[in-house]
């Protein structure tokens, strides 16, 4: 147990926590409001439902994962938008030569339709596994986050993507990253849905893990702003130094492609493996999952991508991620001046018994639950925590 202790210190000591101040008093906007509370909890199930099957490009699975990225082109043309496949090709001696495609529905920007915002999740699975977690719930969130914003007026325009071949990979979100590198494309963020649906009471796992990098600052901010949204769901925010090259766990999805590109990215996540027992196995199915849980994090996660999009800190009548330097969307916070109190966000903090440990920070604040949480977790550390408090 010490040595885990020792393990989870170390992990603490190489992640950045980002201290976001926010304004008290201000209430969350009621447009925001009413656009989250459009969040419908039975569609997300209806997506789980309809593709929690082995979908892998094994060859006795390869049909499911090609009728699910057909299920998420149908969808997102079901809501309106022109769809794009962006062909990945994937080889191996036990799949062969295939190509399957990044399902991309798009919305167009009304501002500055040049510049792209990426939601993200992938329907790809391991093999023999239904993956309802992974990532059935993650991808259900993205189209249900694309249903709710259809007819949403937004400045930038914004990338709906099914990713592909994310287990083994990323190799679809790679793709799609390095393509946009190539082509000098103004992305001014992107967060991958990354297993949003499970929760263990019993340990205290009930909170949401919003991962980030140092220059991912501004989205971070979003993220602290629209914890008022969601004043039910515990979320924890914790930023990783450079690109989270010293802690390979931080880079365990599509948005570590996104991350090595220069991009703003973020990494939504129940912590999976270390949360989920279901984790990569054929008992990760629909039944297992908290869909309230599912809900809400979908709605944290619709509130940043409005705050963040909308946010015009200098009252110039236009949208500060169109006007802004490209850079600077990937380097400078916004100020607190228009964020709403997450007062009323519940704790999250650790499981009882756990210590917390010295960071030798000078900016945390010891009132804050949440940013105290993020500490003990680290670079998921708390995952580990969990671990020692069951086996204590």
């Amino acid at each position: 147990m010490k040595r885990l202790l020792a393990l989870a210190a170390m992990t603490v000591s190489m992640a950045v926590l980002l201290s976001v101040t926010t304004s008290s008093g201000q209430e969350p906007a009621a447009d925001i409001s009413a656009i989250v509370a459009d969040v419908d909890e039975e569609r997300l199930r209806a997506h789980i439902a309809a593709i929690d099957e082995p979908r892998s490009p094994l060859p006795e699975e390869i049909a499911q994962l090609e009728a699910t990225a057909d299920y998420v082109q149908s969808q997102l043309e079901g809501f309106g938008y022109d769809v794009t496949l962006q062909d990945v090709e994937f080889d191996s001696d036990r799949t062969g030569e295939i190509v399957s495609p990044n399902v991309i529905g798009i919305k167009e920007g009304s501002e500055c339709p040049d510049r792209i915002f990426v939601v993200a999740g992938h329907y790809d699975s391991v093999p023999e596994t239904p993956g309802a977690d992974d990532d059935a719930s993650g991808t259900a969130g993205m189209l249900e986050m694309a249903r709710v914003l259809a007819d949403v007026d937004l400045p930038t325009s914004v990338y709906f993507t099914g990713m592909t071949l994310e287990e083994g990979g990323p190799f679809g979100s790679r793709k799609m990253a390095s393509e946009f590198a190539a082509q000098d494309a103004e992305v001014v963020g992107m967060f991958s849905l990354e297993m949003i649906g499970y929760t263990d009471a019993a340990t205290g796992s009930e909170f949401i893990l919003i991962l980030g990098n140092e220059a991912s600052a501004p989205l971070i901010a979003a993220v602290e702003q629209a914890k008022g949204y969601v004043p039910d769901l515990p979320i924890v925010v914790v930023a990783a130094a450079g690109n989270g090259e010293s802690s390979p766990d931080t880079r365990r999805s599509d948005h570590a492609p996104f991350w090595d590109a220069g991009y703003q990215a973020l990494l939504v996540t129940d912590t999976a493996n270390f949360r989920n027992p279901n984790y990569h196995r054929p008992s990760d199915t629909i039944d297992t999952l908290d869909m309230p849980f599912a809900a809400n994090v979908t709605k944290a996660m619709l509130a940043t991508t409005l705050l963040y999009l909308t946010r015009d800190e200098d009252a110039d009548g236009a949208a500060d991620v169109c006007t802004a330097p490209l850079l600077a969307t990937a380097t400078a916070a916004p100020s607190a001046t228009t964020a709403p109190s997450p007062a009323a966000a519940p704790s999250a903090t650790p499981p009882a018994g756990i210590t917390l440990p010295d960071t030798g920070g000078s900016d945390q604040r010891a009132d804050s639950p949440i940013l105290a949480a993020s500490v003990v977790l680290g670079l998921l550390a708390l995952g580990v925590l969990v671990v020692i408090r069951r086996k204590a």
